[in-house]
């Protein structure tokens, strides 16, 4: 069953009639379509039944790809004129769904006034979709990765003392240009001494020296599908304390990959990795989840979190990433798993033994 026919069926089992998919990430998963700027409306998509893909005229070439899905094609003169469309084809229906957390006040206002139907708020409709991938999907995350892990041996041999943050993420992305990335899954994080110790830390100007700790998180595009590899690097020789948090690290993710499994809820696998550091009365220093989710977004469900208890299932693809963060700098290491036969696989190659540059 391909991936329209799962959300039409979906639609009927809850009742509705008519559904009005505005999502750029789903409206690409259900019809191949993408536009050039996802925080610009490009594209509607009605799912009543006659389902209609609504773009505007400057799509008019992509839109002839989207037909053979099937799907009946209505073009605008304007983009402010779409809606109007997708309205229209929605007049027939009674109770109407729509993705609450991607569609404008105004909108919904617009869908208000012009239709009698009932409008239903859902949330996560067509994601909760997406979480269990194909194998076609877990081969290109999978490529992306590899990409990412080539990319991350060739930048080892570029790095040198005196070097800024901002020179090794340009040349990040030009080394996955060359491997045949489409480009980043998001901007590259490189974060040298105490940067290192903010998870999310903006890439700066900041020269990296001897006797510090370089973190680098960044991922290779493929095909529209993402990556997301962390590789903490000592820039000389490691100092004791250093090396004695990296492997607190290293051994809390190696507890967290081998609990999961088909069948558990996602916190489990954040507490596998809390208790180590618990163990060690380290666990104030781990500042955030355990992973996420990832595919055509870079960050999507499960949620590897304390709070959440989603159920892992097999080919569902998500990130390992555990963290200790300190004034000092910090040192996370994060690789990608799926689930197949029930049990966590690595997507490429871990990262076992320290690296010193």
């Amino acid at each position: 069953m391909d991936n329209l026919k799962k959300v039409r069926e979906l639609i009927r089992k809850n009742g509705l009639d008519g559904f009005l998919v505005t999502n750029p990430t789903n409206i690409y998963y259900l019809t191949g379509f993408k536009g050039l700027l996802s925080a610009d409306r490009e594209a509607y998509l009605v799912l009543a039944k006659a389902p209609a893909f609504i773009t505007a005229r400057l799509y008019q070439s992509e839109a002839k790809a989207v037909r053979k899905n099937g799907l009946q094609i209505a073009i605008a003169k304007e983009r402010n004129e779409m809606l109007k469309l997708a309205i229209n084809k929605l007049q027939k229906c009674a109770k109407v769904g729509f993705e609450k957390n991607n569609l404008l006040f105004g909108e919904y206002e617009e869908l208000k006034q012009g239709l009698l139907a009932k409008l239903t708020a859902t949330e996560n409709f067509i994601e909760n979709l997406r979480v269990i991938k194909t194998e076609e999907e877990i081969n290109k995350i999978e490529k992306a990765q590899i990409i990412s892990q080539k990319a991350f041996k060739e930048i080892l041999k570029t790095l040198k003392v005196g070097q800024t943050e901002a020179e090794i993420a340009h040349n990040l992305l030009s080394i996955i240009h060359s491997l045949g990335g489409e480009g980043l899954a998001f901007e590259s994080i490189v974060a040298s001494g105490p940067n290192s110790g903010r998870p999310h830390h903006k890439t700066g100007s900041r020269k990296i020296s001897k006797g510090e700790i370089l973190l680098l998180d960044f991922g290779a595009r493929y095909q529209n599908y993402h990556a997301d590899l962390s590789r903490t690097i000592f820039i000389g020789k490691a100092n004791p304390e250093h090396k004695k948090i990296y492997h607190h690290v290293k051994n809390a993710q190696q507890k967290a990959i081998k609990k999961i499994s088909h069948g558990i809820k996602s916190n489990m696998a954040f507490r596998a990795a809390n208790d180590h550091f618990k163990g060690e009365r380290l666990e104030k220093y781990f500042l955030h989840g355990l992973g996420h989710g990832i595919g055509l977004e870079i960050h999507e469900e499960p949620y590897l979190r304390p709070s959440r208890e989603t159920t892992l299932q097999n080919n569902m693809v998500f990130s390992v990433e555990p963290g200790l963060y300190f004034p000092w700098g910090g040192v996370r290491i994060e690789d990608l798993v799926v689930i197949k036969n029930g049990r966590a696989k690595v997507l490429g190659k871990t990262q076992d033994k320290i690296i010193e540059v």
